[in-house]
């Protein structure tokens, strides 16, 4: 039996063991068997294995519902932010009283510190070119220059939208944060560009108006 036993792999004794659950149960002299080995080894029983193994497991699962009730609630403070800076869009009409209540709606948001509506300026050139030359968006650290440009010193993370395109630029929508960690690049920004889009039509009939 024991030359029989050797040649059974690891896997083998696994899958026997899951497809016959009630094994141990049934055969509770090899169990206690186990667990004196066990014991007499220092290590645990093997319901002590399991129990760890489902507390850690379950932790695992909080830690993931944690998370997905923390974004749900984010996701849900956004949509509510940006859909009052949609009404705003409607209710301005010029540019910099559309700045400023923009700003205050978005400085609601206690993680974010800064916002700033400005039309484009060739000083801004340099910041197109290395931050918004591609898809005209940008979220993450920048310079110590192109912080200056923009924010106070105290801004360590930045959400920067490009209005219009690189060859005929609008306006740049630059929100700000004290946290290094707010604005990073995977960050969803549905909702914000959803708003830049709109942001972008109303600029455009304002300055045709």
């Amino acid at each position: 039996m024991s030359n029989i036993l050797s040649k059974l792999t690891n896997e083998q004794v696994s899958e026997f063991l899951l497809e016959n659950p009630d094994f141990l149960l049934q055969n509770p002299a090899l169990l206690t068997q186990l667990e004196l080995q066990q014991h007499a080894q220092g290590a645990t029983s093997l319901v002590h294995i399991q129990q760890r193994q489902l507390r850690e497991h379950n932790a695992m699962l909080k830690h993931k519902i944690d998370e997905l009730i923390e974004h749900a609630k984010e996701n849900e403070q956004i949509y509510s932010l940006f859909s009052e800076c949609h009404r705003q869009l409607w209710t301005n009409y010029d540019f910099k009283t559309l700045a400023v209540n923009l700003r205050n709606i978005i400085c609601t948001n206690a993680a974010i510190s800064e916002c700033h509506l400005l039309k484009y300026d060739t000083k801004f050139d340099d910041l197109i070119t290395h931050r918004l030359m591609n898809d005209g968006t940008y979220l993450g650290r920048v310079s110590q220059q192109e912080r200056d440009l923009l924010f106070r010193p105290q801004t360590q993370s930045t959400a920067l939208y490009l209005i219009g395109n690189s060859k005929h630029p609008v306006a740049i929508l630059a929100f700000g944060s004290d946290d290094a960690n707010h604005f990073e690049p995977a960050k969803d920004s549905l909702f914000v560009l959803e708003f830049v889009r709109s942001l972008q039509l109303r600029l455009l009939e304002l300055e045709l108006a």
